[in-house]
């Protein structure tokens, strides 16, 4: 993942599922368009800052259509912030990589990684 990594652990849950639900969360908020921001899916959401637009976490509207509170709600993961950002990037149209969800072995596709 090249912007954003998924927060290590959630106090108070188990922590494979709390990963799986994370990660789940992430693929089914990329899999889907952005109404705010204009994104397709499978790339990253935007915004502009003096002119310029960079990479930033999902928007609300994308996570909600993706049906990301209510994968996170049950692990205890609730709000908007579930990603975290590695930095400012400006955003070039790169591909979101699907990552991997744990005892989810029908993600054989070569494009699913690990998060750092």
């Amino acid at each position: 993942m090249d912007y954003f990594t998924l927060p290590a652990k959630v106090s108070g849950h188990d922590a494979v599922a709390a990963e799986a639900a994370l990660r789940q969360a992430w693929n089914a908020c990329a899999a889907v368009h952005c109404s705010k921001c204009g994104a397709a899916a499978w790339q990253y959401c935007r915004n502009r800052t003096g002119g310029a637009l960079y990479v930033t976490r999902f928007h609300r509207p994308r996570q909600d259509a993706a049906g990301a509170p209510e994968i996170l709600r049950p692990v205890g993961i609730n709000g908007l912030s579930w990603a975290r950002g590695k930095g400012a990037f400006v955003w070039d149209g790169r591909r979101i990589p699907e990552v991997r969800v744990p005892g989810d072995e029908s993600k054989s596709d070569h494009r699913a990684v690990g998060v750092d």
